[in-house]
């Protein structure tokens, strides 16, 4: 059996989409669990209806809690010997968990990953098909570190069971999925990735959409937590995670600058970490990057303005659902 978690809370726009894409997948013997929290709109309601047609599903229902303490609600009734995740504003397509069961039993890995479809109001981009590849954990966490094939989103893999021993999302913590990802990425003996795409992932401005001081810092925390495990755990990576923390730390200085109050304070610790990550030679630090650690550092107002143009070009060719 797969088990599949869906958190739940004001998406009445695609809740149904969501739904009617998992109680269709090719691969039958599924437990879906909706764990749906109080919200304002209709998504609760919709939810009972489909608990009442499917006995599949598993409905709970509670206080809204944030995603972490949704996600360790749905983990709790997992009786299922796959474990999945999907966002209820999300859909996937019909074959998704059959292939990515297949791939776990060929290549007798822990976990498989998917490729993406990126949905937009107006237009849909995808990752490229490829074969799938066997990865160690080791390489695993050096795919997410370097940008590049899949990241540390909890949505576009299926993980067997046994490796959540132990496990858990902490509840009042932001970006709860990357510091629990990357610790099951390096509990796994082989992980098997999949670039053809098979998850849609839809943009969304959300709530979320207009930059704060406190959403930057909540990701540099969690980067900071996945930087100690990885330099523990896995030191042949040290290079990779340097590259990463630099890229993230300039990233949090072009946040914070585009914030409508960018906090002097937050900022300098930023530049701190950039400094004392661009004095470690390394050579996956590359001509690109090593510019805009100078922009960071010495014109962060050019780097905000040049982050905001980007931004505004792309959001003129691709407008986000809201």
């Amino acid at each position: 059996m797969i088990s599949i978690v869906v958190i739940v809370y004001n998406v009445e726009n695609y809740v149904r989409q969501c739904i009617e894409s998992v109680l269709n997948q090719t691969y039958r013997d599924l437990e879906i669990i909706l764990v749906v929290g109080h919200g304002t709109d209709a998504s609760e309601e919709i939810c009972k209806e489909y608990a009442a047609k499917d006995a599949r599903i598993k409905l709970i229902c509670c206080p809204a809690k944030g995603e972490a303490d949704a996600r360790n609600r749905g983990i709790e009734q997992v009786s299922g010997d796959y474990l999945g995740f999907v966002d209820s504003d999300d859909f996937v397509e019909p074959q998704m968990f059959e292939r990515m069961l297949d791939n776990i039993k060929k290549y007798d890995a822990d976990i498989a990953v998917c490729g993406r479809f990126y949905e937009y109001v107006n237009d849909t981009l995808s990752d490229t098909a490829n074969d799938p590849v066997v990865l160690t954990a080791s390489q695993a966490l050096a795919v997410t570190l370097g940008h590049e094939g899949f990241y540390l989103h909890c949505w576009d893999k299926l993980y067997s069971r046994k490796i959540f021993e132990g496990l858990h999302f902490t509840p009042g913590f932001a970006v709860e999925d990357r510091i629990v990802v990357d610790r099951l990425l390096s509990k796994a003996d082989r992980v098997v990735y999949d670039p053809t795409p098979m998850y849609h992932y839809r943009e969304r401005y959300g709530s979320g959409s207009q930059i704060k001081s406190g959403m930057v810092r909540n990701n540099v925390e969690a980067n900071l937590l996945m930087e100690e495990f990885i330099m523990k755990e896995h030191p042949e990576l040290a290079n990779e995670i340097n590259a990463y923390m630099l890229y993230e730390s300039i990233t949090a200085v072009q946040n914070e600058m585009m914030c409508e109050r960018p906090d002097r304070q937050e900022l300098a610790q930023y530049k701190d970490k950039i400094r004392q990550l661009s004095k470690v030679k390394n050579p996956l630090v590359g001509r690109t990057l090593k510019i805009k650690t100078l922009m960071a550092l010495y014109t962060p107002h050019l780097l905000a303005a040049y982050t905001k143009r980007h931004k505004n070009s792309v959001s003129e060719k691709l407008e986000k659902f809201p």
